[in-house]
């Protein structure tokens, strides 16, 4: 960038808005604000542009100018969870900083004519500035450096039918509340009672509500049975979601921490009373990023009790430790990050051995997705080659208790079908299904016998019901349609088919059918040339 011999806080001003607009937005708007305030800097307030300069009383000397200060100083104290997003932006890209307070030098140094200093320290505004530009990159290639993928050989199989999606599930809540105050937060899936469910808390529904009304209790819904199966758990929370203001859950865990990060929070079921779970991530530095990393968990009571655990310490809780802790949001990056796993002179242009995280587009839930499996909850985040490929090509297994992160590098001749791709093949199962009052919804992996499949749900547009609960063999292609729940739970635990009420395995493909009537074709020419 050339900076303006004339006016070279005009150029710092633009610089400085821009790196601002990077992250809040409008930076149009940021850089000509700056590029404004460095030109009055210049031109107004320059000490050696004495004839424009207003001799004043100094501020700093006014007792009243301390006073406000204290008090302002104090006011933002006090209010600082509803700062927070603000200072952790500053706090995660300390790049950000940097480059500010090197912008600043520069500026009293031109003020003061030291040019060859000032163009210097102009020089660190820049790398800051790109280093922020290229911060999440820095990042993912610390994370992969830093962690280690187990590799496995098979992946373990599933034990429980996930059958309700989660746009399925917050219409059924949504359709069975009859609260006239009330409406529903974020929904979240857990285990309670060894039942599989969505929980989503009652929030206050309404301006005046959100400053009154305490959280209700929560709405669960059955993710194991396709007809609305919903619960109202009622108790009242006297910490909790979208009210205000000190009975606020991010006002008080804020509170008790500020500079770390919460993951999703979600709700369980514990000895009679409400559980809410809060995943802690907190940061680390490595020049010149800030490195998040798992840091436990709060678990807050209906009284509003607060108690944090570290991730050593949920191995012994036993509500926590066969559930979920750790945070879907650090369970995708890490994922993610293994991109760079070569370098990033690879990512950028050799791409070997890189992935992508393949999300579906549309889709009202993405990856990763909470799976039961033989070993516990795990988020599943299935990876396609980079580029325009769309099989399987890593599956990544996030334990949704440690953490830990298994990788199955699929074998590269089996052509396995991603989830991107495994839509069509279920459009053209249905040809006769209008397409544009249905849809199909998230493709989950199950493993079935050590086979991969994608489970799949039909669903009108407004997702009111599961019409039909798909699997699609990802080897074959073969489609696997359901009707009944008795269906899918047979077959997740036996890998076998129900049909007109006898046991059956899985029937061959359309494929293979058709090879081998290819093969006895030609068994048969042979035949009859001999004679």
């Amino acid at each position: 960038m050339i900076i303006n011999k004339r006016n070279p806080l005009w150029s710092i001003g633009v610089l400085i808005g821009a790196l601002i607009g990077l992250f809040i937005g409008g930076m149009l708007f940021w850089m000509i604000l700056g590029g404004i305030l460095g030109y009055l800097i210049e031109n107004k307030i320059s000490p050696h542009k004495k004839e424009k300069v207003i001799d004043v009383k100094n501020p700093y000397k006014s007792v009243s100018f301390w006073v406000f200060l204290i008090f302002f100083l104090l006011l933002v104290y006090f209010f600082r969870p509803w700062f927070h997003d603000f200072f952790m932006l500053f706090y995660t890209h300390p790049s950000i900083i940097l480059a500010l307070i090197f912008a600043f030098i520069s500026s009293f140094l031109f003020m003061k004519k030291k040019n060859k200093i000032g163009y210097v320290i102009v020089a660190l505004v820049i790398f800051f500035f790109i280093v922020t530009s290229l911060n999440d990159l820095i990042v993912q290639r610390y994370i992969v450096s830093d962690t280690n993928y187990h590799l496995i050989n098979e992946l373990p199989d599933a034990s429980r039918a996930r059958i309700v999606p989660l746009a399925v599930a917050e219409r059924y809540a949504k359709d069975s509340l009859q609260k006239s105050r009330e409406k529903m937060g974020d929904f979240d899936f857990v285990e309670i009672n060894d039942t599989l469910i969505w929980t989503s808390p009652r929030v206050p529904d309404g301006f005046i509500l959100y400053f009154t009304q305490k959280v209700q209790g929560l709405m669960a819904v059955d993710a194991e049975k396709s007809s609305r199966n919903t619960k109202m758990i009622s108790k009242q929370l006297e910490i909790g979601e979208e009210i205000g203001i000190t009975d606020n859950i991010y006002w008080n865990l804020y509170k008790e921490e500020y500079f770390v990060e919460l993951g999703e929070i979600y709700y369980i079921m514990h000895e009679g009373d409400i559980l809410t779970i809060a995943p802690v991530i907190k940061y680390k530095f490595k020049f010149p990023v800030m490195i998040p990393y798992f840091d436990g968990v709060y678990v807050v009571n209906s009284e509003g009790e607060i108690q944090k655990y570290s991730p050593s310490e949920i191995q012994n809780i036993e509500y926590i430790k066969n559930n979920r802790a750790y945070p879907e949001k650090l369970a995708r990056l890490y994922v993610e990050s293994y991109q760079y796993h070569l370098g990033v002179f690879n990512a950028w242009f050799l791409h070997k051995d890189q992935i992508e995280v393949a999300d579906v587009y549309g889709q009202h839930n993405k990856q990763p997705f909470l799976m039961p499996t033989e070993q516990g909850l795990k988020w599943i985040i299935a990876a396609e080659p980079y580029g325009e490929s769309y099989g399987v090509f890593k599956i990544f297994l996030v334990d949704a208790v440690t953490g830990k992160i298994d990788m199955l590098e699929m074998d590269e001749d089996k052509t396995l079908t991603g989830p991107v791709m495994v839509v069509d093949y279920v459009r053209k199962q249905f040809p006769m299904i209008d397409w544009s009052r249905f849809t199909i919804i998230e493709p989950r992996p199950y493993v079935v016998n050590g086979k991969l499949y994608w489970m799949l749900s039909i669903t009108p547009n407004d997702f009111a019901g599961i019409s039909h609960t798909i699997f699609v063999d990802s080897e074959t292609n073969n489609v696997l349609s359901f009707e009944t729940d008795e269906g899918v739970v047979h077959f997740v635990n036996t890998g076998k088919i129900i049909k007109d009420d006898e046991e059956q395995e899985e029937g061959p493909s359309t494929e293979d059918l058709i090879k081998e009537i290819e093969e006895k074709l030609e068994e048969l020419k042979k035949k009859i040339s001999e004679e």
